[in-house]
């Protein structure tokens, strides 16, 4: 009978420890797929997070952008070698290095939308075959406002011509700028005294204004 009962409490006893070792193994099994789980929620959430951060920061640089910096007005316009009878020298808008922002423009002249303070330069190069020490290059920057009743010269050059000893081929560069205080609706254009004598490639002969 004593044996019966010693070998009863010992498979009870081994039926318990192995019921331990179960329960023990459910819970480690539970906090470890509770872990996993919390881990990948976390970085859900630090995804969706630095997204809407991206969002955030993109708005902030697009709405300071909008209100703190508006677009320049700024041109730079090349020269265009058409054949006239005007002394006015006719520009390019658009092509190769030419652009323009913010003012209009109508072959000949810069139309000024908004008042201010511009710098305004120009460059011409002259050349020619044969050379005539007495000729003179007038290169002149001209304002038409609607408030005079003439064009109101804002610059001008006059230069002679050094020729060399056998007389043949020459050139002479012309530049100018300045700042000068303009109004909505003058027109800005330029004239020289002899357009033929012009070279119109666009790193020679170009024209443009930038608002300070």
């Amino acid at each position: 009978m004593v044996p019966t009962l010693k070998r009863g409490k010992k498979d009870w006893q081994k039926v318990c420890t192995v019921m331990i070792l179960i329960l023990t193994f459910i819970i480690l099994a539970s906090l470890v797929l509770g872990a996993f789980y919390l881990f990948q929620l976390q970085k859900k959430l630090d995804k969706i997070k630095q997204v809407q951060d991206g969002e955030g920061e993109q708005a902030k640089i697009v709405g300071s952008a909008g209100i703190n910096k508006p677009p320049e007005i700024v041109a730079h316009l090349t020269g265009m070698n058409v054949i006239k009878s005007s002394t006015t020298l006719v520009w390019e808008a658009v092509k190769d290095l030419a652009f323009i922002q913010g003012v209009s423009h109508n072959a000949e002249e810069l139309i000024i939308n908004e008042a201010g303070y511009y710098l305004i330069y120009t460059k011409v190069y002259f050349r020619g075959q044969e050379c005539q020490s007495d000729m003179l290059l007038e290169h002149t920057v001209f304002k038409r406002s609607d408030r005079y009743p003439v064009a109101i010269q804002l610059m001008k050059t006059r230069n002679s011509i050094n020729c060399p000893g056998n007389n043949g081929q020459w050139s002479r560069d012309s530049f100018q700028s300045g700042i000068f205080k303009l109004t909505k609706g003058d027109r800005i254009y330029v004239t020289v005294s002899n357009p033929a004598l012009v070279n119109f490639e666009q790193f020679n002969t170009f024209f443009g204004l930038h608002k300070l």
